[in-house]
């Protein structure tokens, strides 16, 4: 089965775009068997994916899309394919990073619908859009995919309302990811507290989209005093995007963390991971994780720690309110004050938080499955 791959990264600094990866892979593995030909289309570099997956054809395409003499061939290559996916990072289906990045994607997208291959949009959040042609662009681009799917309810529900029932609603791929409990050893007698330290809001990134209520660094510097004031605790900075070859990107996780880590010398400082498993092994051995990076929650969610999500944008209220779990810091509509304080009251009482959590693991199987069989009837006619 040859499957082309976009919005997709087999190597990045974003973890949690290389989640998204990995737990496609898995998933194609499963319905293709030892025949799976994986055509990524982009603009990084395989990385050590082959080498992990030896059984998988991997195979890398450029894509030059600011070329509009390369449109019909990328067309041509995207015709040899059985199945064309594209998940769009997971969030860049949306204005929010700008409308040149916004225009490239869709027009990858509108080249692949053209082509004589099927055109499935892998679970993702669509929007939120603030540019109204670029939401008309966007939502005739998802009503004319043979497929759609939505990681959340919220915004399949927005789509769905203007174009007819074509968005399925799923889960999140990342919710698949494989990990070991058992690859680190901490101090069983104190209780270990991860907080993710987004580089974006630390640095007021797209603070023209981004429109927060809540001061984020005061956000976390009130929680980090809060929490090693206490001897039973520790506090874990721990990064989810991740570039040690360009350090000073604004995007840059572990920058902030060692950032944070200066300020406050009796937090523990989690090291530079090199792929989304190895930042899920440690996250999963904390019993509190407060993460501002939706995937890096993802992972703390399906390792069973008890997760206080740091919402910038609809795409968290979206994705948990699916699972109906409304434990979520929605740092667009309230205070700093507030914020802080809901925070470390889910860390006082964090039953009703476990209980939540254990129900919707128990839907996610479902969800995931149903992707899982609509890849396979892709696989069948291929």
């Amino acid at each position: 089965m040859k499957i082309a791959m976009m919005g997709l990264e087999c190597k990045s600094a974003n973890k949690g775009c290389e989640a998204l990866t990995y737990s496609f892979i898995n998933l194609a593995k499963q319905v293709a068997g030892d025949d799976l030909e994986l055509h990524v289309f982009g603009y990084a570099d395989l990385g050590d994916m082959p080498a992990k997956h030896p059984d998988v054809s991997f195979h890398l395409h450029r894509l030059k899309l600011k070329n509009p003499l390369k449109w019909s061939s990328l067309r041509k290559e995207f015709d040899g394919m059985d199945l064309i996916v594209d998940a769009t990072y997971g969030d860049g289906f949306s204005d929010i990073y700008g409308k040149k990045w916004n225009a490239i994607t869709n027009l990858a997208k509108r080249i692949a619908i053209r082509s004589k291959t099927p055109f499935m949009l892998l679970p993702q959040t669509y929007g939120p859009y603030y540019n109204r042609f670029l939401r008309k662009w966007a939502y005739r681009i998802i009503r004319d995919a043979d497929v759609a799917f939505s990681r959340d309810a919220l915004s399949a529900k927005e789509v769905n309302a203007v174009i007819g029932d074509k968005v399925i609603e799923t889960t999140d791929l990342a919710f698949a990811l494989p990990f070991d409990k058992n690859a680190h050893a901490f101090d069983p007698t104190k209780t270990h507290i991860g907080l993710n330290i987004s580089a974006l809001l630390w640095d007021g990134g797209h603070a023209d989209t981004i429109r927060l209520t809540t001061s984020y660094r005061d956000y976390c510097k009130r929680i980090i005093e809060a929490l090693t004031a206490r001897p039973d605790v520790v506090v874990h900075l721990i990064p989810h995007v991740i570039s040690l070859t360009n350090y000073s990107h604004g995007e840059n996780d572990y920058r902030a963390c060692e950032e944070v880590h200066a300020m406050y010398p009796d937090t523990v400082l989690a090291p530079p991971f090199s792929d989304p498993i190895e930042a899920k092994n440690y996250i999963s051995q904390m019993s509190f994780f407060l993460g501002a990076r939706m995937h890096a929650t993802i992972g703390s969610f399906s390792s069973g720690v008890v997760t206080i999500p740091f919402s910038y944008s609809k795409k968290f209220e979206g994705l948990y309110g699916n699972l109906e779990y409304p434990y979520v810091i929605s740092a667009t509509k309230v205070s700093t004050e507030e914020a802080v304080e809901t925070t470390l009251s889910y860390i006082e009482d964090p039953a009703p938080l476990k209980e939540a959590q254990a129900t919707a693991m128990a839907k996610i199987e479902g969800k995931l499955g149903t992707i899982l069989n609509k890849l396979a009837s892709y696989a069948r006619k291929g």
